[in-house]
């Protein structure tokens, strides 16, 4: 019983950081949605949802700053890249991540590279918190996949 008191206790903790990331504007109610599937989709789907979320998004940021970093910048792949940012971004609930994306594209569309330079701070800036507490959330939801409510 003791163990199943520390699993709700946990668990609490976990959708009270939910709603902290919903309050300060970070996720949306599409995160929790995501987080929801995993019932019926096994208990590590959102942990490896998430951990690959955080390597493909960094990998598409690097592309996005060598992009910017050419004499001759190609705005079309620019503007691809970013697509693919805010997509999977958009689909995770990373609200505040999507809504600088979408200035970024604006920029690029534009073939503005000054103004893309500085959108892409502004995501870099987002997705470093985003990261951040994503990291903390995951910290707490492996301790709940795998029996490991010491703490509680």
């Amino acid at each position: 019983m003791a163990g199943l008191a520390a699993l709700e206790a946990l668990t609490g903790k976990l959708y009270d950081f939910i709603q902290s990331m919903e309050d300060d504007g970070i996720v949306d109610h599409h995160f929790k949605d995501c987080y929801n599937l995993k019932e019926a989709n096994g208990p590590f789907l959102f942990i490896e949802l998430l951990t690959t979320y955080i390597s493909d998004s960094e990998t598409t940021l690097e592309e996005m700053t060598t992009e910017l970093d050419q004499p001759l910048v190609d705005f079309k792949h620019l503007e691809q890249l970013c697509i693919k940012l805010k997509g999977g971004t958009s689909c995770l609930g990373a609200c505040r991540v999507a809504t600088s994306c979408g200035e970024f594209r604006q920029a690029a569309i534009a073939r503005n590279k000054d103004d893309c330079l500085l959108r892409l701070e502004v995501i870099k800036g987002d997705f470093s918190i985003l990261h951040n507490k994503l990291e903390a959330f995951l910290e707490l939801e492996r301790r709940i996949v795998t029996n490991d409510y010491q703490g509680c």
